[in-house]
């Protein structure tokens, strides 16, 4: 996004290019099922980070667009937690010194793997229908792309909702302790991943705040994403420990996997203390790229309506989608 364009036609090309991405990867799927599921999950992210830039003018369309691309994410969404335990298996060995170990994190390396493949064709059927329905809604946003009430979003909106994202995610920051449950994890990644992929979009607009805060951002989502992985296969373990074929390793393995969460919550958390506890990490100037606040002719007041509720689409308590 720049200010070569309007506020609204650049979230109406951003939209159409990620419906686009999505579109192609999930149209050639069956090449490479996990990168391509991976890719467009992504996609579908950057997708939803957009639609929630647009929650302080545009909550309508917030929500709409929110809930229209979470729903692709789902009709695929099993499929990736199949390959994302696998590739919790690399970051697991990392530093695995001693024979033992490091022989079970073989064995299970391969048992995952084969399980990962497996899955996949056993439901390849399933997982066909869900590509294709996808593909039809896709096919067919266009059209409610192009009727976006938006002609009067302003880029201060869009900074407002970058804004609004990131006092989520202090908040989601300063609910956690060391005892937190996965879930309160789990809800802090995926704000801070939204604010990431915020940021980046936003480069064009607020180059300062892209350049302080967003590597930071993105640094703060990858440790909270492998948390979540080991969380994916430590499930696993618990729940599954023989059909794996390794259970004679179970209890060994547990405990590495217990020592990396831990450090891996304790880094998540200092990381997170320095952006959003209001200390010295990153200052009011830093984030926002201009020590004042400043008005351009494109800027104007917006005419859309003011900030609404705090109400993320979601956890709104109104009607959930998908």
């Amino acid at each position: 996004m720049t200010r070569d364009e309007r506020a609204d036609d650049a979230v109406r090309r951003v939209f159409r290019e990620q419906n686009a991405r999505v579109l192609t990867l999930l149209g050639t799927w069956t090449a490479d099922p996990a990168v391509a599921i991976h890719r467009a999950r992504q996609a579908c992210k950057r997708a939803r980070a957009v639609a929630q830039l647009l929650k302080p003018a545009a909550p309508y369309v917030a929500q709409v667009e929110n809930a229209f691309y979470r729903e692709i994410q789902q009709r695929v969404g099993y499929a990736r937690d199949a390959e994302a335990i696998v590739e919790a298996i690399d970051f697991l060995e990392i530093g695995v010194a001693e024979p033992l170990l490091a022989e079970s994190v073989g064995m299970l390396r391969e048992s995952l793997a084969v399980r990962a493949v497996r899955e996949i064709e056993q439901h390849r059927a399933s997982l066909s229908q869900q590509i294709d329905g996808a593909c039809t809604l896709l096919a067919a946003a266009d059209r409610r792309l192009a009727c976006m009430p938006l002609d009067a979003l302003r880029w201060r909106d869009l900074r407002r909702g970058a804004a609004r994202k990131w006092r989520r995610c202090a908040r989601e920051y300063a609910t956690l302790e060391a005892g937190s449950p996965s879930e309160a994890y789990h809800a802090w990644r995926r704000q801070v991943k939204y604010a990431s992929n915020q940021a980046q979009l936003l480069a064009g607009i607020e180059p300062a705040r892209s350049a302080t805060v967003g590597p930071r951002l993105r640094e703060l989502a990858a440790l909270l994403g492998h948390v979540q992985d080991l969380e994916l296969l430590e499930d696993l373990l618990r729940r599954q420990p023989d059909a794996l074929r390794i259970d004679t390793h179970v209890q060994r393995l547990r405990r590495l996997l217990a020592d990396r969460l831990e450090s891996l919550r304790d880094g998540a958390r200092r990381a997170g203390g320095a952006l959003f506890s209001g200390g010295p990490g990153v200052t009011q100037q830093q984030y926002s790229g201009k020590p004042a606040a400043t008005v351009r002719a494109d800027d104007a007041t917006s005419s859309l309506r003011p900030d609404s509720p705090d109400r993320d689409p979601d956890t709104s308590r109104r009607r959930q989608f998908g």
